[in-house]
């Protein structure tokens, strides 16, 4: 591989694991000042203007969400990730935005890093290893390929302190997921992965539960994962066996491994799991 593709594969990483950080994301959360004097984004008279000052504070501000993802958007879209390589923006990639919703947050987040690919994606070995020049002013001196990087130690630092925030805002606001399902306000229909979530979540003692009011032990995460992985895969056995007894079927494949269930307990060395799941298909054959 080259060295553009190591920064590609890099980057898609790093991407998509804050993409998918945040699904779900509401303009409450978008929003969200956990503290007195968090710097966040407000609308003016001319759209909406994020908190900044030419020398930061020391310490800092926590900063929201809001303002957060206005930083990645403007890391990634901004003329430098061109121009410094050498590169002229495209007539369509436009300035970075300072979204004022969530769901101008995200369609902003798609489009920076839409912009940043494809100049990452262009780049040659010779520009990734000369140095950028005046354009790069202090860092004139420096290479392409250590200013690609500090660009993806932006996304990868910034995309982990959003994923912290969002944690910070689900705790404040910790409420029981499965809390309506077992009071018979939430139906499969509703909510059809719910057991395959109450696993995820290492809910053992939900699962029986959520099985006796008809949620599917077959259901799936949004990963793809059936309860009966996850149960082999963190050994918890008592549950493992009453996924089995309830009809979970063990030769399912999850599309991150490509693994069945006693895949996943030879996988993480849950020897009882396997040994239980090995067992059951011997006695199956000798029947």
């Amino acid at each position: 591989m080259t060295t553009t593709e190591h920064l590609l594969d890099l980057s898609d990483f790093a991407w998509q694991r804050l993409r998918d950080r945040l699904t779900g994301l509401t303009d409450e959360e978008y929003f969200w000042e956990p503290f007195d004097g968090c710097w966040s984004i407000h609308e003016s008279a001319d759209g909406f203007v994020a908190d900044g000052a030419a020398i930061p504070p020391k310490p800092a501000p926590f900063t929201t969400l809001a303002w957060r993802i206005t930083h990645i958007v403007d890391i990634l879209q901004e003329d430098r990730t061109a121009t410094w390589f050498g590169q002229q923006p495209a007539a369509d990639d436009g300035q970075p935005p300072v979204p004022g919703s969530a769901a101008a947050a995200l369609a902003a987040l798609d489009h920076a890093y839409d912009v940043w690919r494809r100049r990452l994606a262009a780049l040659t070995e010779d520009v990734l290893s000369r140095p950028m020049g005046a354009v790069a002013g202090p860092y004139a001196e420096h290479d392409g390929t250590s200013f690609a990087l500090h660009i993806l130690d932006e996304l990868i630092h910034h995309g982990a302190e959003v994923g912290a925030v969002r944690d910070f805002y689900r705790g404040a606001r910790a409420e029981d997921p499965f809390a309506d399902a077992l009071a018979g306000e939430r139906t499969p229909a509703e909510h059809p992965a719910l057991l395959a979530e109450a696993a995820a979540a290492q809910r053992w003692d939900v699962v029986p539960q959520l099985a006796d009011l008809g949620f599917d032990v077959n259901a799936r995460t949004a990963d793809g994962f059936t309860a009966a992985h996850l149960a082999a895969g963190t050994g918890s056995l008592d549950t493992l066996r009453f996924l089995v007894e309830r009809g979970a079927d063990v030769s399912l494949t999850d599309p991150r491994y490509d693994a069945d269930v006693l895949g996943w307990a030879n996988w993480f060395q849950q020897t009882e799991a396997a040994d239980y799941l090995t067992a059951r298909t011997h006695a199956g054959s000798d029947a």
